[in-house]
């Protein structure tokens, strides 16, 4: 990972596997980041550039369920979750507790 927090990808190359802790959450900057059924045969879901994900398994503390894996040379930003609990703090609490609800859905 560089300094901008920023990591570059190779075909097939993985972002993150089933049951690792959800610690961070991602933007695509260019390519794309398929997310592997349980066999990791089938693409369930797909980010491309400009579109974000994890935010919801990020505050709910959850393991990811799947694996992500990127298709094509690809470039995905990385968000810490401090970065998300620390602006999740700063929130009115009636608009956190609408976040985190919406995380409990994930």
């Amino acid at each position: 990972m560089s300094a901008n927090n920023t990591t570059s990808l190779l075909h097939g190359e993985v972002l993150f596997r089933q049951g690792i802790k959800a610690s961070q959450f991602y933007m695509v900057q260019s390519g794309a980041i398929y997310v592997l059924d349980s066999t990791g045969t089938t693409a369930i879901k797909q980010y491309f550039a400009d579109e974000m994900f994890g935010i919801p398994e990020v505050i709910a503390g959850a393991s990811w369920q799947n694996t992500a894996v990127a298709y094509g040379k690809t470039t995905v930003r990385l968000f810490s979750a401090d970065i998300l609990f620390s602006s999740l703090a700063e929130m009115p609490p009636s608009h956190r507790d609408f976040v985190q609800h919406i995380a409990s859905l994930a």
